[in-house]
């Protein structure tokens, strides 16, 4: 009999669609396999990457008396091997309580100077000390309490403002969130925002202007307190008046510290105490900023290129 009755098709319908689940289901399953075993090989991958910078023993600070030394001598970094190198047989000195200003073209090394300072790398040969220790022997926590650093892309956490300043110093007191927001003409806006210190910034801050973020990061630099002062680019990118009201919060940051600072607008560091010029990886020039000028080298070009537009003696 080649017939189905009524009954039997749906029954037969219902049997052949149930025997197929098991087939998609272990089709399914190798798929999130093959996707498991694909994320797993990228984690190990970045798991079992060489540490490249790693803690050392630790220095013994608690008879230093003056502000600390940087020195660099005849320091070599690339990023990679078969790249270019970043830092060519560098060498230059900071003396305590120094404002030292290192400027040059795009690429020249000046961010990457930095960055060793912070130890995210250790040179390829040379060294590089703070107050006579050479930077490798720093446990990393200690040198980075030593180090406050505002640079051109600061970074805020979605989270309120008293948050944000805190992360530079957890204990800090609401007297010490203040005045610190006071030195960074920052106190007064936040008193206007309707939560004030509780207000929340938004992720990577972005509820504030370029302007109020740079104040805010200057205010955690001065909360901080540490005797290390690294600016990088910190006024770039900011109109006339956010620009003042940053650099007269950096001139009350910058008192009793040692400070580097990394600039392209040259008319930020005119009256730093030592101008370093770096090309293609080492310094080529250094002085005041009269000195500079008088040489006629780099420096001079680099002033009448960006700010003087042909004539670098309004500068002198």
């Amino acid at each position: 009999n080649d017939e189905l009755s009524a009954t039997l098709l749906p029954l037969l319908s219902l049997i052949a669609l149930a025997s197929f689940i098991p087939v998609t289901e272990l089709a399914q399953v190798a798929k999130s396999l093959t996707d498991t075993f694909a994320s797993a090989r990228r984690i190990f991958t970045v798991h079992d990457e060489p540490i490249p910078v790693e803690d050392g023993p630790g220095v013994d600070l608690e008879s230093q008396v003056d502000g600390p030394d940087i020195v660099f001598q005849n320091v070599v970094f690339s990023y990679g091997p078969g790249m270019d190198k970043a830092l060519n047989d560098m060498s230059f000195e900071v003396k305590g309580g120094e404002t030292v200003a290192i400027v040059g073209r795009s690429g020249a090394g000046k961010t990457t100077s930095a960055h060793l300072l912070l130890r995210f790398w250790d040179p390829y040969s040379g060294h590089i000390k703070f107050s006579g220790h050479d930077l490798r022997g720093f446990n990393l926590d200690q040198l980075r309490e030593l180090i406050s650093l505002v640079s051109q892309d600061t970074y805020l956490f979605n989270t309120t403002i008293k948050d944000n300043l805190m992360m530079a110093k957890p204990n800090a007191s609401e007297q010490e969130l203040i005045t610190a927001s006071i030195n960074a003409n920052m106190h007064n806006f936040i008193m206007g925002l309707p939560n004030r210190y509780d207000t929340r910034v938004g992720e990577r801050g972005m509820q504030l202007s370029g302007g109020q973020r740079q104040r805010l990061s200057i205010a955690r630099a001065l909360l901080k307190g540490a005797p290390i002062l690294i600016l990088d680019e910190a006024t770039s990118h900011l109109d006339v008046v956010n620009e003042n009201l940053v650099r007269d919060a950096l001139d009350r940051l910058m008192v009793g510290r040692t400070t580097l600072i990394i600039a392209h607008r040259l008319s930020t560091i005119k009256d730093a105490t030592k101008i370093l010029v770096m090309d293609r990886g080492k310094v080529i020039e250094e002085g005041t900023h009269n000195q500079l000028l008088a040489q006629g080298g780099l420096y001079r070009h680099l002033v009448s290129s960006q700010i003087t537009a042909g004539n670098p003696d309004k500068l002198a």
